[in-house]
Formats: structure tokens, sequence, C-alpha cells
């Protein structure tokens, strides 16, 4: 391999050539011993089989060798003054920064190119999430030192933004309910889980270390590559001039007011080709049929609308997201993403609430799916993750407070009849469940919020439950379950239910469940079912669960999904967050 294909012209040559020797031509035990110093005042080299010669940092390190951040000076660093504005030097981990090259034997770290395109990508991908304020201008300083012919001064500020990133990572992922409430992320230094992750600050930092962490942080780095060339796609797109149209509808065969804007967003997210908008663009008025209208349907297919060629507010709304917004959204959403689970050593069933969807992903395949109704907007199902410990066959429905006290009891004070309408029984107690005649109580004076009383419904045909439901810990009484109601899956929309996730393919569930727990003598679900009494299954092999919340992601096809944010938590000063449903608590057995 030639010193050309390891490094970027850029990179003052002699420099290379030294780096060179010393980490591709020796051992480690050489590199930490090695008579060179990063951070000693330079010497000059002559020219040897080099185009010009240059000066090099040369000289011996040892024990009083020192840090020489003075060489930070050649550019006017600000960055630290947002990003930690705690710290009195232009760098935000001086001691540590320090440690490490003093480890190195003063030796630069950032040499590979390879390196630094991991670290620029991660930090590309942070500033556009706009979870963060300054790391667009500390990438902006780093582009600008990787202009010096002297590269001293770029390796110690990468080496301190790569501890930044730790830093902020490690505290966004402790507090990550910052994801859904639109703050920037301020970083602590005295914060209860820490700056730094354990295994960054007790480990010695060196090139393979930093290539390992870069690589590995939480997901596939090819993916974060590909998010990150769609958020800088659509954020260098010309703002579209796309508004929500004043009609309800605009149905099949009808004109399309602002069709020209329309057409420009349709053709960006690739649902109308070039050809057919240079042809349409000529029409004098635009209908909406032919190959509009069929654009218009992939729209919709693609981000999880009602495909029917109908222009409607939800359709127009998506259409009229600005670009920077689907960058932003995008590089959010990738956090959001990382959520939970990361292993794959057991299966990981995900409910992602915009998506109405529940997946099973094992050793990092999908290997079950089924649509979900989830809480609606204004009971939201709760952002957690857990695993599922217990499954119950045949369940009773112990109807919750919020249901019993906003739904239960204003139906009573309606209709006499409410609780056989609804094949509910009131009893005296969860502990004691001796029956109590509604006709003993004067509705008309309850006050649901001091009601003594509780409501359940017995299993069969006709409990809200269904035939099974999935626990899982978590201080929110929310689970899967089944669920008589099977057109509801039907609809687009399907945030419906009081907080629950209800499963279309419970069945299915409940059979891969069993099948995981690799008991031969355990009856089948179906025979549970059949045998008509309530069966409580405690599973040894618990199956980890996290409800999540991603609007914006790409998928395996390349191609960029988008979901209606149903809670309001990528824009919460348009709609404010209630947040006790999104502080994201880890119930992880």
């Amino acid at each position: 391999m030639t010193c050309s294909d390891r490094m970027p012209n850029r990179f003052n040559v002699l420099y290379f050539a030294l780096s060179f020797a010393i980490f591709g031509q020796v051992s480690a035990e050489k590199v930490e011993t090695a008579e060179y110093a990063l951070l000693v005042n330079p010497i000059p080299l002559a020219e040897d089989n080099f185009s010009q010669g240059s000066a090099l940092p040369a000289s011996p390190a040892n024990e009083s060798s020192v840090l020489d951040l003075s060489l930070l000076s050649i550019i006017n660093l600000s960055s630290h003054q947002q990003l930690c504005g705690f710290v009195q030097s232009s760098l935000c981990f001086s001691d540590e920064v320090k440690r490490i090259y003093a480890a190195n034997g003063y030796m630069p770290l950032w040499w590979n190119n390879e390196l630094r395109e991991l670290l620029e990508t991660r930090l590309r991908v942070l500033a556009f999430s706009g979870l963060v304020s300054g790391i667009d201008r500390r990438l902006a300083e780093l582009a600008e030192l990787e202009q010096v012919a002297d590269q001293r001064a770029y390796d110690i500020l990468a080496t301190d933004t790569y501890l930044l990133y730790e830093a902020l990572m490690h505290q966004l992922y402790s507090e990550p309910s910052l994801m859904f409430r639109h703050q920037t992320l301020i970083l602590y230094p005295d914060s209860e889980n820490g700056v730094l992750p354990g295994s960054v600050a007790a480990s010695v930092i060196n090139v393979p270390f930093l290539t390992s962490r870069l690589i590995g942080y939480g997901d596939n780095f090819a993916m974060t590559k590909g998010v990150l060339a769609q958020v800088e796609r659509f954020y260098q797109l010309p703002a579209h001039s796309y508004q929500p149209h004043g009609r309800q509808l605009i149905k099949l065969n009808e004109s399309v007011p602002n069709g020209l804007a329309m057409l420009a967003v349709l053709n960006a997210y690739g649902d109308l080709s070039d050809e057919s908008f240079e042809q349409l663009s000529a029409e004098p008025t635009l209908i909406n049929n032919g190959e509009l209208n069929q654009a218009i349907r992939r729209f919709q297919q693609r981000n999880g609308l009602e495909d029917d060629g109908v222009i409607g507010p939800a359709t127009a709304q998506q259409l009229a997201l600005p670009y920077s917004e689907v960058a932003r959204l995008l590089a959010l959403n990738l956090y959001r993403s990382q959520l939970g689970a990361t292993g794959n050593e057991r299966p990981i069933i995900r409910v992602n609430i915009p998506d109405y969807r529940l997946q099973i992903t094992h050793q990092q395949e999908v290997v079950f799916e089924s649509r979900v109704i989830v809480g609606r907007t204004a009971r939201p199902t709760n952002l957690f993750s857990s695993s599922m410990n217990i499954m119950v066959v045949n369940p009773y429905w112990n109807v919750p407070e919020t249901i019993k006290t906003k739904d239960v009891i204003p139906g009573m004070k309606a209709s006499s009849d409410y609780l056989q309408q609804t094949n509910l029984k009131m009893i005296r107690s969860w502990d004691d469940r001796t029956e109590i005649s509604p006709e003993m109580v004067e509705w008309s004076n309850v006050d649901p919020n001091t009601f003594p009383y509780e409501f359940m419904q017995s299993p069969g045909r006709g409990n809200a439950l269904g035939n099974v439901k999935f626990l899982m810990p978590n201080d929110f009484s929310v689970y899967l379950h089944d669920t008589p109601s099977r057109s509801l899956f039907n609809k687009a929309r399907r945030n419906l239910s009081s907080g629950c996730v209800r499963v279309e393919k419970a069945a299915e569930l409940a059979e891969y469940v069993l099948d995981y727990q690799q008991r031969p003598s355990w009856r089948n679900y179906q025979q549970l079912v059949s045998d008509g009494r309530t069966n409580t299954i405690t599973l040894p092999r618990k199956i980890d669960v996290d409800v999540t919340y991603v609007t914006a992601w790409v998928d395996e096809n390349n191609q960029l999904q988008l979901r209606e944010d149903i809670y309001g938590y990528d824009r919460p000063i348009k709609r404010p967050v209630k947040l006790q449903y999104s502080t994201v608590k880890n119930y992880r057995q």
C-alpha cells in the first residue's frame, strides 16, 4: 500500500511518512516508546523521495513532555463556548486529552483518513439532528485545521471532539426523553451518570480503540452513512413552495391547486419521474388523475397514509413538510431508533407507535411482523423498554383507572344498562372480587375520582383483550393484547386505544412466544384457548420489548419513510407534549 492510498493529499507529505512508518511498520509496543513526539517543537526534515520538505514534530518524548495546547491558537476556536461553557480551556476535555497523548507517546491519532471520516460522519448527523448547539461550529473548526500544513492542532482538537461525542451520547441515552421534547442537550460536568461512559474513561484510547468505538456506536455504520446521504440531500434542496390547500379533499379527476409546487415535491421524493415531471409541468391545469394520481398514491404508500389517491389534510401536511425539516427528522430519528435493546442474543419486540407496527427482530433479521393499534392522542402509549415475562390466555380484563374514570362511570351516568351493554361487572376490589349490583349505586352523585369499586370483564366472546395478553414490567399498566375489533386494523390511522397495544396477529405472536420457550411438553396455543380457562404462563425465556417512536427513517431499499407525528414529539412547540408519556424508562430484566 502506498502513502497516497492511506492518506489524503491535504496532509503534509513528510508528516504522513513519519506516521506511516510508526503506525504501519512497527508494533504497538514500539509506538508507545517511539522517540518521535507529536507535540514538541517541530524540526525541519530534508527531502527524501518526496516533492517537498517540511517541518515535523520529532523530539524525544519523556516524562517531562507536556501537551502543547498553544498549537490550537492557529485559528479562533469558539465552539467550546456552546458545547462546554463550564470549562476555561478551548478544549472541553483538556485533562483527558493530555492523558491520552501521554499514554500514546505523544504520537498522532487521527492520521488515518478512514478514522477521520468515521468521526466526522457521526458529528454531521448529530449537527443535523438539532440536539446539540455548537457541533456545526466544531465541524467547521476541524475543517479549517485540516487545511493547515501542520496537522498537530487538528489531531488535538479531533481527540477532544471524540471525547465530547462520547460524553454527549452518554448523556443523551441517560436522558432519552430529550429526544422527544425539542430541547437542546447541554453537557453537565457533574451529571449523575458522569460525563464520559466508564468504558471510555477507563480505557487506553488509541487508534484501534477509536476505530472500534466509532464503527460500532449503537448501529450499523453503513446505515448511518446512508441516512446521512439522504439528510444532506434534503438539506441542500432549494426550499419548496407547496402549502396545504384550502379545500378539504381533492378527489380523483379534480383540479389540483398549487399543482406545480406539488409536482416539484413529488419529484424530489422520487415518487414522480423526471420525465413525468417535465410533461405535467407543461399542462395548463393539473388534474388529479393519470400519472399524477399514481405519484400521489406512491407517496401515500411510502409514508403510511391511506393510499387512495385523494389529497386530504394528512397527505397535504406531509407534502408541505420543509426539506430542511425532513433532514432534521431523519437525523433525530436515527438516535431514537437506537433506544432500547442493542444485542441480538434474544428476540426483540419493537412497537413503533407512529408506524402502527410491531416487529420481532432476532439475530438482526425480522422474523415476525404485525399491524397494531396504539394509544389515541389524548391517551398516548408510553415509551419504555422492558422484557415480556408473562402470557395470559383467556384473560380477564381488569378495567384500568383511566378507562374507569373517563369511560365507564360517565357511561353509567348516561345509561343504566351500560355495564350490560359492555359485558362488564362491578366488583368490590381487586382483592375481593365480590360482584356489586349497579342498582346499589346512586350514579348521579358519583365522583369518578373517588369511586371505590372496580370493573372487570370475564374471559370469552367479546372480551376487550381477546384471547391473549402479553405482560412486561412497567409503571404504566401498558401491555400487548388481542382484540375482537378486527376491522379497526384496516384503518390507516390506528391511534385508537386507551394506551395499551392491540396486536392484529396476536395468535401468531402467542405461538411464536410459546415456541421460543422450547418446552415440548407444553400445550400449544390453540389448545390453551379451547380450554376456556384463564391460564397464566410465566415465561422462562424472556423476550425484550421496546415501545418506540420513530417518524423518519431510510428503509432497506434506501427509500425514505415518513410517518405522521401523532403525539407531537417532533414539533412540540406546535403541540405541547405530555412529558410523562415520553420518559423512556428501562425495565429490562
